[in-house]
């Protein structure tokens, strides 16, 4: 597979709404799906950060329409597409698993917190006691978007380590075995 063909880019961006649309719209625990995970790294490791980040506002809205649109899809596209640039600047091609780690932890903290200050503006009392009130209504989800997060991140990393690590492994003894032998060898 030619990934700088672009038929063969558009199947993979495709693809990647496709999984991205089922994820929000099977059974899942509360914010609990790979789209974080997809913009972290799609900012890391894709040629083009801003075709997948169009690809992930594609599968938010396409989701949006059959759950429901709301006043904060602004606010959490946004963060969303935050993982894009830490990708890209945080992760970019010297990741490494730490640094995967960090972008990760830092998507998820930046979301629990930008999200529910905008649940807080927009359904909470304007005060101390109504900010309090909404992170503790919120703790409880947060679980569940780090575990989301931090396993999709490992497993998109993961297999794109494997499949690269493999394809240079057969290029490499594809080298080897086309390399002439030197006379006496």
């Amino acid at each position: 597979m030619n990934p700088n063909s672009n038929l063969q880019r558009l199947a993979i961006v495709l693809a990647m709404i496709g999984v991205a649309v089922a994820s929000r719209l099977l059974p899942h625990p509360p914010n609990f799906t790979p789209l974080a995970a997809m913009c972290l790294f799609a900012g890391a490791v894709t040629v083009s950060p801003r075709i997948m980040a169009a690809a992930v506002i594609i599968a938010m809205l396409v989701s949006d329409a059959v759950l429901g649109f709301h006043t904060l899809m602004p606010v959490v596209y946004g963060c969303l597409l935050a993982n894009v640039f830490i990708g890209r600047k945080l992760l970019g091609a010297n990741a490494n698993p730490f640094k995967i780690v960090a972008g990760s932890l830092i998507g998820s903290v930046l979301f629990f917190l930008i999200t529910n200050l905008g649940v807080w503006f927009v359904a909470y009392p304007s005060t101390l006691t109504g900010l309090s009130a909404c992170f503790t209504a919120a703790i409880p989800f947060f679980q569940y978007t780090l575990a989301g997060d931090l396993l999709y991140t490992g497993l998109f990393f993961g297999v794109y380590a494997l499949a690269t690590n493999s394809v240079g492994a057969v290029r490499g003894k594809l080298q080897l075995a086309t390399v002439p032998a030197r006379v006496g060898e």
